[in-house]
């Protein structure tokens, strides 16, 4: 392999590895509850696409998005957004991560206060501001098991609500 063939490759190989940085520490950020880092990696604007799990998808703004995360996720005692076997494409500016997840929300010590999930991420990146930011995100579940989760979020969206009028 020519040098320049190795530079190109290296290259490629590197952006993809930003992709999926970027959205490895958007979760981690999410599950320490470290909403400024989680923020930084989203793009001005933003679709959820979580099904059932959440409201209807729409564009909003970073910091709409932010606000409804926060208000949403802020009041669980503990998450985990596991995210693995990232496929990564890169096309100019836009880029996509489909990985294999596996979801925790708790709200209490009991299996009727958790509800665990697993399925497939399907994310949409942009490069904004010179660093990859996540644009759309696609929640597709394929199992979830548990509590209901429609319970729960509500439960730690009043968690979170008590909680910030203090």
């Amino acid at each position: 392999m020519s040098t320049g063939n190795r530079m190109v490759l290296s290259e490629m190989w590197l952006e993809r590895l930003e992709v999926s940085d970027a959205v490895r520490r958007y979760f981690l950020a999410m599950d320490e509850f470290d909403w400024a880092t989680a923020g930084e990696h989203v793009a001005k604007t933003i679709v959820l696409d979580a099904g059932s799990l959440a409201e209807p998808p729409r564009a909003v703004s970073r910091e709409e998005y932010m606000s409804s995360l926060i208000a949403r996720n802020g009041g669980y005692l503990t998450t985990l957004h596991l995210n693995a076997d990232h496929v990564v494409d890169v096309d100019g500016d836009t880029a996509r991560v489909r990985s294999h997840f596996f979801g925790a929300h708790g709200v209490g010590p009991d299996e009727v206060d958790n509800y665990f999930a697993y399925g497939v991420y399907d994310i949409d990146l942009i490069r904004e501001e010179g660093r990859w930011k996540i644009s759309r995100i696609r929640v597709k579940p394929t199992r979830i098991h548990g509590g209901l989760p429609g319970d729960i979020s509500a439960r730690a969206a009043a968690r979170y609500k008590e909680n910030s009028a203090i």
